[in-house]
């Protein structure tokens, strides 16, 4: 069986011909995306994302910070001295154990940061494909330039050279140029470099790597 970590082909393929190869086989599937993106967006006044200090948070992250976070003290406490550097965090567990709360809380300690879930960051340059106002290139610029970005949700996407090469491009030119980066994930680091393949494991294995062991908040209040 096919690795889908090696769906991009030679790791030492350059990147300009995965990229040229991986959107034409998007510009099809953009189309699709678009609506999808205006369906979202375009009508939905439940939705509501900030677009100040704190670019892209939603309501429901808004109020988020080390203070009001339960259960874990000390890994609160370890989490604030990693949010006074520039290194960069992957912030590993299962779904609803508070690894979002958290990475806002980190960065609200960098001041000025950008939130943005994974699915969402390939959605929105996928609707570029079908000439909107803002480019492929310019999407990809600002979140690659962004003194401070969260990745949201790594691996709920669905997998596709597209989206590996993506991700890598971002990755790549953050921490060329030591930009902070939190990404979360409910994905182990083997299965990171399974499903993105070893580009973007070795660069996530780079960083610092933080396990939450902690119950779902969401059955808990439920």
């Amino acid at each position: 069986m096919e690795n889908r970590g090696q769906r991009i082909g030679n790791i030492d393929e350059p990147l300009t011909s995965i990229v040229d190869r991986c959107r034409e086989k998007s510009l099809v599937s953009g189309r699709i995306y678009a609506v999808a993106e205006e369906k979202i967006y375009g009508d939905a006044p439940a939705i509501e994302v900030w677009a100040g200090k704190y670019k892209g948070i939603s309501r429901l992250y808004r109020d988020c910070g080390f203070d009001s976070f339960t259960g874990n003290d000390k890994l609160v406490s370890a989490l604030r001295e990693l949010s006074k550097s520039d290194q960069s965090i992957v912030l590993r567990g299962p779904t609803g154990c508070g690894k979002t709360h958290l990475a806002v809380s980190i960065a609200k300690e960098q001041g000025d940061f950008i939130f943005i879930s994974v699915p969402d960051l390939l959605l929105k340059i996928r609707s570029s494909f079908n000439g909107g106002l803002v480019s492929e290139e310019e999407i990809i610029n600002e979140y690659s330039s962004v003194k401070t970005l969260i990745l949201d949700d790594m691996g709920a996407e669905k997998t596709s050279e597209f989206a590996i090469t993506t991700l890598y491009i971002i990755l790549d030119r953050r921490i060329r140029e030591c930009l902070k980066t939190i990404i979360t994930t409910n994905l182990l680091q083997a299965e990171i470099e399974q499903t993105f393949g070893a580009r973007i494991a070795s660069r996530l294995s780079a960083m610092e790597n933080i396990k939450i062991n902690m119950p779902d908040y969401r059955k808990k209040r439920g």
